[in-house]
């Protein structure tokens, strides 16, 4: 049995799809806390790399909005930075991280 033709161009579109990401995404499920201006929210860590993470949430944030950001898998003592909201669509955000892990 062959594939049809539009599945066909589908999986060679994922083969050929360049990453655009510098650093690899690592998967992790766990909860976040971040707060926004005089408010906290709590969400779910999807996943993530040295730069950015993916929160899903249902909150509305827009882009460029900083967040203040508790890292839940972070190992390191100081695990607190800040980021920036650079997408979000209906699952959640794409947060871009501060690499120099700025103080709230």
């Amino acid at each position: 049995m062959s594939i049809p033709p539009k599945k066909k161009t589908r999986e060679k579109a994922m083969k050929t799809k360049k990453e655009l990401r510098k650093e690899q995404r690592k998967p992790f499920n766990g909860s976040i806390f971040y707060a926004s201006e005089d408010q906290v929210y709590e969400g779910e860590v999807k996943n993530y790399s040295v730069s950015g993470i993916f929160v899903e949430t249902r909150d509305k944030f827009f882009v460029g909005q900083t967040l203040n950001l508790a890292l839940p898998y972070s190992k390191a003592e100081y695990s607190k930075c800040l980021g920036a909201v650079i997408w979000q669509n209906t699952e959640g955000i794409g947060v871009e991280l501060n690499v120099e892990r700025d103080e709230f």
